[in-house]
């Protein structure tokens, strides 16, 4: 392995949806020193923050990525709020074993885009076009950088209302002495601003670290950036109504490495390049391997064709086939919602299960899966996994395969929306769960509620007079 292992320890959201305040611990500090894997599920009732961290780890994941933040995230700052921030530690290991924590914070807001206007023809008027503006955004790092031992610190801190990003002497350790480079990043900060991006991790920052010889702070900064881009994957949440079920694919040849999704749902056929094709027939078999002992005698192939006589047209229609038992193929638009959840997002679990270096992070886990698989999903990877998983789910089940550290709860409370629970060696958690929503505690309500005779009144009063 080449490449630093990244994970995420901490997250703390503020004016984020329906969460005022809230932070979850990873425990993911202690399990990256031996590569083992840590995981988290996220549990708690309708509307209560589990998909608004999802989202918040999307939007870290642009950030990081130095790309715009996706309009589809306008609406995740909390209602009647100016702002909202996400603030994140990640742990960091490098070859060398030498351990750097990095807490990054980003604080956001929605304002008119100033680089576009959209005509409404029905009114005769011109629309602003609304976009997230990051306002303020802080790199802290600890660890031995440059060969002495620094305690937490800012390092790089950037907002909106100063020209000069600060602190300036620690500037100088990221990006170099030169002037013409400093100034030349000052342009950039604002450019970054108001194109909706990171100004730390955006291509001009990486490009003058780069440039500077790769100080220790310089590689941290990259690292991340790497991360974010090759090695952190975020299915569902609101990404999934961009493409409903795609397929994800992480592969490694000797030249290349192909990672995130391919634009091809499993929903229906698609028009996608040769290459893809390519890609998805070389991962089949891992696939295969493990989706045959998830699903006895369950196959899947892939049949494609050329629609276009031109030999310089590379669009090719492809279909995914399932088949049982080595019987007749179908297609796998006909197998259960399960099972094509499960295939969409299989290539990246395995990875996660194999390098310590992936996390992977799925809204809704347990959607459409049969809940003992549920299980013995969760329970091979906290086992024998080495890399991080950060799920949400209804399902129970995971409650009695993983540890009291490795489940978080949302509250009732706005102020406080996530806590965790310690319990002793022969508790078990689900039934500690129910007990706690049924009974309450003094940390946080997890259910907010009406008894069922209420619920019962309600129907009753809301139904169709005789």
């Amino acid at each position: 392995m080449t490449y630093p292992v990244v994970r995420i320890n901490r997250i703390s959201l503020e004016n984020m949806k329906c969460v005022k305040s809230g932070s979850i611990e990873f425990n993911a500090d202690d399990a990256i020193q031996n590569y083992k894997s840590s995981i988290l599920g996220i549990y708690g009732q309708n509307g209560s923050g589990k998909t608004v961290v999802i989202e918040a780890l999307a939007i870290l994941k642009a950030v990081l990525s130095g790309r715009p933040i996706n309009t589809r995230y306008l609406d995740s700052i909390s209602f009647g709020e100016e702002s909202g921030s996400i603030e994140v530690e990640l742990s960091i290991i490098a070859e060398n074993t030498t351990n750097y924590n990095v807490i990054y914070k980003c604080t956001f807001e929605q304002r008119n885009d100033p680089n576009e206007n959209v005509v409404n023809t029905d009114v005769a008027n011109t629309e602003q076009v609304s976009m997230l503006v990051i306002t303020d955004e802080s790199l802290k790092m600890s660890g031995i950088i440059n060969g002495n031992k620094y305690p937490m610190q800012n390092v790089i801190q950037s907002d909106i209302t100063q020209k000069r990003f600060r602190p300036k002497h620690k500037a100088k350790l990221v990006y170099g002495d030169n002037e013409s480079i400093l100034k030349m990043l000052e342009l950039h900060k604002f450019l970054a601003i108001y194109s909706s991006r990171s100004f730390i991790f955006s291509n001009q920052s990486i490009k003058a670290i780069v440039d500077n010889k790769m100080t220790d702070f310089g590689s941290i900064v990259l690292a991340i950036r790497n991360f974010a881009e090759l090695r952190l994957f975020i299915v569902g949440g609101e990404m999934q109504k961009e493409i409903p079920l795609p397929i994800n694919i992480v592969h490694r040849s000797e030249n290349e490495q192909v990672y995130g999704h391919i634009p091809f749902s499993l929903e229906n056929k698609a028009l996608i390049s040769k290459k893809s094709i390519d890609i998805i027939t070389s991962v089949l078999p891992s696939l295969n391997l493990v989706l045959s002992s998830m699903i006895p005698g369950l196959n899947i192939s892939c049949k494609w064709e050329k629609l276009s006589l031109d030999e310089k047209d590379e669009e090719y229609e492809i279909e995914l086939f399932a088949s049982r038992n080595q019987g007749s193929n179908f297609p796998l638009r006909h197998e259960s919602l399960g099972i094509r959840k499960i295939i969409s997002f299989l290539s990246l679990l395995i990875a996660t299960y194999n390098d310590p270096a992936y996390v992977l992070v799925v809204d809704e886990f347990d959607s459409s899966v049969f809940e003992f698989l549920l299980g013995e999903l969760v329970s091979v990877l906290k086992d024998s996994g080495r890399g991080q998983l950060i799920f949400t789910s209804h399902n129970l089940r995971p409650l009695e395969m993983l540890d009291d550290i490795s489940i978080c709860f949302t509250t009732a409370d706005p102020e406080r929306r996530y806590v965790k629970f310690k319990k002793k060696a022969t508790n078990n958690l689900r039934s500690m769960y129910f007990r706690v929503l049924s009974l309450g505690c003094k940390e946080a309500d997890l259910y907010n509620s009406q008894s069922k005779y209420a619920l019962a009144s309600a129907f009753r009063e809301a139904g169709w007079d005789e």
